[in-house]
């Protein structure tokens, strides 16, 4: 009989921010990206096993599962990048538990806010959204992590500085194995759910199939953060907002209280035509945490889902909800003009409104997105599924078009929008708007149809 092939391979743990977020210059970085196309590539091509650190946090909350990571993982990387509060406090933790095998890696033109010349830094250039040379810095970091597992030489400033200093812990062999085995388990997890993603079964058919998985899973006071994101995440590619919303009421608190599911809770309800108590939600959150773009984004939506179902029995109802709409887009917009989802609703709705605003508020729009378009022209960039970031420009710049009569620039950027890889539900927004505006129009139903298919 053979016998099995038992591999090994050693955990790093990746501590840096995710989503987007911005440096002290007020660069945007994409980390999703960097992580992606950058440090997981490292990790496999030095035969690690990644987990990532954002996956444990949520609110500023440390959990205890993040000390046992930092302390027991046998490699870690950290992105010091934004300078962020978490990164470094974990940071610490890990040159303290640790006296060798902590790489550090930081954007060039964003340096860390204090002198590390006693930690050595790889610095990586982004360029246009994208890392510049990024094989070579590939290689590079891969060739660096490589020497240290030969000689495990002293990274730890804590362990240069002082001599004699050690650490210990007693947890246990069998600990190092639970972490191993909840890694592989999620990424397990990960692509079960992508699998029923990816199926033709109808929606209600792929709710029905996450919610097995939920139910597999077991006690939610038992998840892990990666868990509970990649199962909320399920249910929203496949349009099951009613499933996505009794999904996040069925959290833990420390997760239900957390803005990025509150966010996504007032999303889903309104989404599942619970709108009242989606703008309830959201409202709170604004109220607790200001204005931003992407929580004025989702209640402008919601208020605008309200104005279209009012607007033929009620015009008078309809029109408050219309500038409630237009208040929290442009809140939204003006929290971070970078972000052009509120600023296009904006434009949309002021166009409805048939108010002249609606014209210089365009204009700002598409420069802003043209500028963006322009530096990832620079670069090539990897596309795939579930990148919202690489559809919305172009859907922008169609409803920017159509606002402005223009069909000639309209036909010109629909095959983009339909070419970039979407969500169903995204393209369908984009329908809408378009019918809002300018549905009397055959053209504009034309590209709404294609837009649905």
């Amino acid at each position: 009989m053979a016998t099995a092939q038992i591999t090994h391979k050693p955990l790093c743990f990746i501590i840096m921010p995710f989503g987007k977020k911005n440096d002290a210059k007020g660069n945007t970085i994409d980390f999703d990206y960097v992580y992606n196309e950058f440090i997981r590539k490292v990790i496999e091509a030095c035969d690690l096993s990644p987990i990532r650190a954002d996956q444990e946090i949520i609110g500023g909350v440390i959990q205890k599962p993040m000390y046992e990571r930092l302390v027991l993982c046998d490699y870690a990387i950290a992105d010091l990048t934004t300078a962020n509060a978490n990164v470094f406090y974990e940071l610490g933790i890990r040159f303290t538990a640790r006296p060798a095998t902590t790489f550090s890696i930081f954007e060039a033109d964003s340096k860390p806010p204090f002198d590390l010349n006693d930690v050595r830094c790889l610095p990586y250039v982004m360029e246009g959204g994208t890392i510049k040379d990024l094989d070579k810095t590939i290689a590079r970091m891969v060739a660096y992590i490589k020497g240290v597992k030969e000689t495990k030489e002293t990274d730890s400033p804590v362990y240069q500085l002082l001599d004699g200093i050690s650490f210990t812990h007693n947890l246990s062999h069998e600990k190092v194995e639970m972490l191993r085995s909840a890694a592989e388990f999620n990424e397990a997890l990960r692509e079960e759910l992508l699998h029923v993603v990816d199926t033709n079964l109808p929606s209600a058919e792929k709710a029905t199939a996450i919610k097995a998985v939920e139910k597999k899973l077991g006690d939610k006071s038992d998840w892990d953060v990666s868990m509970c994101i990649d199962v909320m995440l399920a249910y929203r590619s496949t349009e099951s907002f009613a499933e996505m919303a009794d999904f996040i009421e069925t959290l833990p608190a420390f997760l239900r209280k957390s803005m990025l599911m509150r966010e996504q809770y007032g999303f889903a309800l309104n989404r599942a035509g619970k709108t009242e108590d989606a703008i309830k939600v959201l409202q709170r959150v604004i109220e607790e945490n200001g204005a931003n773009s992407e929580t004025c984004g989702i209640l402008g939506r919601v208020f605008k889902d309200k104005y279209n179902e009012f607007k033929d029995k009620s015009p008078a109802k309809a029109a408050g909800f219309l500038d409630k709409a237009i208040e929290a887009y442009l809140d939204g917009y003006k929290a971070d003009m970078r972000d052009f989802f509120p600023g296009v609703n904006a434009v949309t709705l002021l166009s409805v409104k048939k108010d002249p605003a609606a014209a210089d508020l365009a204009k700002v729009v598409e420069f802003s997105v043209n500028a963006q378009l322009e530096k990832k022209a620079k670069k090539r960039r990897k596309s795939f599924a579930g990148n919202f970031d690489d559809y919305w420009p172009y859907a922008t710049l169609l409803e920017l078009a159509v606002i402005q009569n223009n069909e000639e620039k309209a036909k010109k950027y629909l095959p983009s929008c339909l070419a970039i890889s979407s969500e169903l539900w995204q393209r369908k927004s984009t329908g809408k708007n378009l019918l809002m505006f300018a549905g009397d129009k055959d053209w504009v139903k034309e590209i709404v149809a294609e837009l649905n298919q």
